[in-house]
């Protein structure tokens, strides 16, 4: 693997085509892990910041890829801190505050969403099951089950759920749109290689006020320019998520094509 981070951390145009030849998520994920860690913080952000102007301002699909590897690098508990901080420093200081905020791994307090207990029964009648069960269930193909499952906003059963071959994009958006909200929840779906990519869920989860901020802000900077500008004026966002849209398309506005 070593040999394949040195390798990424060259420029723009050959961190797409080295990342792009890696088909696994993971395997993408880790390689740019070790490359930041390997590479120079300055040379890295401002590839990064040239490679999602790429993603934003032209039907790019490798770029784009790139962008959503980048967020899921970003937010990656594997990411060492000395590292984050190294670059989330070097974006600072060449004034790239959009890139500088994917490094940033706290988020403030958000309001508290559903109250999570180890029992909870599937129905309003039903008997309550325990943790177990329910995590159990999850992994079932009964479309019926799977309906009532989806509720369950347990991080748990929902990390199960997410990987159920059987479920589909539509009941996806539904978790990811659910109010109350568990924000440990909607971080796991953020973050999810298959569902994460799919734009349904990520404006769902944008819009969802238990979305943790460091996970929005990361989605946000995966979408168009267009989607940039109706976000940053939009009032049902809270105000740095809208900042942030408005310095990513502003950013992309000042700095020329890849």
């Amino acid at each position: 693997m070593t040999s394949t981070c040195e390798t990424v951390a060259v420029g723009p145009a050959q961190i797409v085509a080295r990342l792009k030849a890696l088909r696994d998520p993971r395997m993408r994920v880790l390689v740019l892990i070790h490359a930041f860690a390997d590479g120079e913080p300055a040379m890295w952000v401002e590839a990064l910041a040239t490679i999602i102007t790429r993603a934003q301002l032209v039907d790019d699909a490798d770029a784009s890829e790139v962008v959503q590897t980048l967020t899921h690098a970003a937010a990656d508990p594997a990411l060492p801190y000395e590292t984050r901080q190294a670059l989330y420093e070097a974006a600072i200081e060449r004034g790239l505050s959009a890139i500088a905020r994917l490094f940033l791994s706290a988020s403030p307090a958000r309001p508290p969403g559903s109250t999570l207990t180890v029992e909870r029964p599937l129905r309003a009648a039903g008997r309550p099951l325990s943790l177990g069960e329910r995590k159990s269930l999850a992994r079932t193909h009964k479309r019926e089950l799977l309906l009532l499952l989806i509720r369950d906003p347990h991080p748990d059963v929902v990390r199960i759920i997410l990987d159920n071959p059987h479920v589909t994009e539509q009941e996806i958006v539904r978790i990811a749109a659910a109010r109350p909200g568990v924000s440990a929840s909607l971080s796991i779906l953020a973050t999810h290689p298959r569902w994460s990519v799919r734009h349904a869920v990520k404006r769902a989860l944008v819009f969802n006020p238990a979305t943790p901020l460091a996970d929005a802000i990361r989605i946000v900077t995966t979408l168009r320019r267009n989607e940039l500008a109706e976000l940053s004026v939009d009032p049902a966002l809270p105000e740095p998520l809208r900042r942030h849209a408005a310095d990513v398309a502003a950013s992309s506005r000042r700095r020329p094509r890849a």
